[in-house]
């Protein structure tokens, strides 16, 4: 969503939809087994356009039960296994955020292993 030039992830206090429907795009297309990837690289680029609104996200999304038990059962994983791997991504991308410096692309190949559950 545009505010003046700037783009931002969140509108109102919730993620805009638009940036959600990009990312789910990019788990629809992916190729088998590359989904998570896929939807990694897409969301660190959207979260590089705005790194303050995207933690203002993630940290939204947090105290939104429902949000989370839909993404945990998009994982291949167990339930509690799901929960840990969305709270260990969120964690370190809300960390790489509130950096001086934001690089959450450096951070991608960690979220990717977060959310595959290879930890």
């Amino acid at each position: 969503m545009s505010d003046g030039r700037e783009v931002t992830a969140v509108l109102d206090g919730r993620v805009e939809e638009r940036l959600v429907d990009r990312v789910l795009e990019a788990a629809e297309f992916a190729a088998p087994g590359e989904q998570i990837p896929d939807v990694v690289a897409k969301a660190v680029e959207i979260a590089e356009l705005d790194p303050e609104g995207t933690r203002e996200a993630l940290l939204t999304l947090r105290g939104d039960a429902e949000a989370l038990r839909q993404l945990e059962e998009g994982l291949d994983l167990s339930p509690d296994r799901a929960t840990l791997a969305l709270g260990g991504a969120i964690q370190l991308a809300c960390g790489e955020l509130a950096s001086d410096d934001p690089d959450l692309g450096s951070r991608a190949p960690e979220l990717v292993r977060w959310l595959e559950g290879a930890w």
